[in-house]
Formats: C-alpha cells, sequence, structure tokens
C-alpha cells in the first residue's frame, strides 16, 4: 500500500503537465473549453484520465473497477439530483441543457473526471491517509487545481483564477463526501452531471 499514493500522485503530476502543455501551451485548451464537438484534445485528455484510473489500480493491484461502488442507494441518488440540479443553476461555464448534441459530451466529461478524481484518485487517499477529511479536501484541492489547467480559468485575471479555485476545491468536497458516505459512484457522477448542465438557461 505504501507505493499506491506515490504512484496516485505522479499519475496526476503527469497529466497536470501534460494539460498545461496542450490546452496552453499549444492553445488546444480553448477549443476544448467552448464544448466544441471537433476538439480532439476534448476525448484525448479525458481518455487518459479513464485509462489511467483503470489501468494503474491494476498495475498495482489494489481496486477493480467493481470496486467502485456500483449500487444505486435511493435517497443518496435522489440527493445527488437535487443538489447537482441546485449548485447546476449557479454554473455558468458548464454545458447547455437545450442542445442535446451535448449530452454525450457531458456523459464523456463527468465519468472520466469522476473515475479519475474519485473512483481513483480519492480511493488511494483514503486508503493511505488517516481520517475522513484529509483525503477529501487533499482529493479537492488537486481536482481545483487540475481545473487551473482548462482555457477558461487560465485567461482569469489573478482574482478570477482564486475564485475558480475556491469554488472547485468545495465541489470536489461536495463530490468526495457524498461517494465516501454513499459507497456509490454513480452516485457522485450523477452529482457532477446534473452540476454540469446550467438549467438557469431553461429560464
Amino acid at each position: 500500500m505504501t507505493k499506491d499514493l506515490p504512484v496516485a500522485l505522479l499519475a496526476y503530476a503527469f497529466l497536470f503537465f501534460i494539460s498545461i502543455a496542450a490546452s496552453i501551451g499549444l492553445g488546444f485548451g480553448e477549443a476544448e473549453s467552448a464544448r466544441e464537438i471537433t476538439s480532439l484534445w476534448y476525448y484525448l485528455r479525458r481518455g487518459l484520465m479513464v485509462i489511467t484510473a483503470l489501468a494503474l489500480p491494476w498495475f498495482t493491484g489494489r481496486i477493480s473497477p467493481l470496486a467502485l461502488g456500483w449500487t444505486l442507494p435511493g435517497k443518496w441518488m435522489l440527493f445527488a439530483v437535487c443538489a447537482g440540479i441546485i449548485m447546476g443553476f449557479f454554473n455558468k461555464g458548464g454545458f447547455d441543457p437545450r442542445q442535446p448534441v451535448l449530452y454525450p459530451l457531458a456523459l464523456f466529461h463527468t465519468f472520466s473526471m469522476e473515475l479519475f478524481f474519485r473512483g481513483y484518485l480519492y480511493k488511494t487517499l483514503d486508503r493511505c491517509l488517516d481520517g475522513l477529511w484529509k483525503p477529501i479536501f487533499l482529493s479537492a484541492l488537486l481536482y481545483a487545481l487540475f481545473y487551473q489547467t482548462t482555457w477558461t480559468a487560465w485567461i482569469q485575471p489573478p482574482a478570477g483564477k482564486i475564485i475558480f479555485f475556491i469554488i472547485f476545491t468545495s465541489i470536489g468536497t461536495v463530490f468526495a463526501y457524498c461517494y465516501k458516505k454513499s459507497g456509490s459512484f454513480p452516485v457522485s457522477w450523477t452529482m457532477h452531471i446534473c452540476t454540469g448542465l446550467q438549467f438557469r438557461l431553461f429560464f
């Protein structure tokens, strides 16, 4: 178990610096953040996250995909939908729910993020660190830092970057806490899907 945490952090660092290089250095992030369905970087970045989240647990012999927790606890699923919709009303940078063509992008985005940050990174931190809140907060901080590699966050002034960081740390904390307490991957994934849709655009 001692090697699990360094491996997870190295994987995170790899994805982080690859994202900086491609999104910012090569300029692929603008199309990605605009949800352009022709953005190859949109799929590549998330594909790398899925592969990493599935391959490294197999390599270290710790977690199989079945251990993510695939139950559908009724109360937690209801909470995930309600809380996600409420957060989605305040989301100004998510997916437009009036455009069905964006739904597959939203599903792929939220699945890859939840699989890596909650299904792999958080679960690794939870095994290796003591207590309830230490792995939750650390995974949330890493989640928020990763979002700084997106074009939308990168072009913000320093104050905007700080606001982005606080918002995504808070969101990451909620997702990880709900995942821990429910023991269900679909709970955090459902909440992320609902949070990612800009429901206010319906009105």
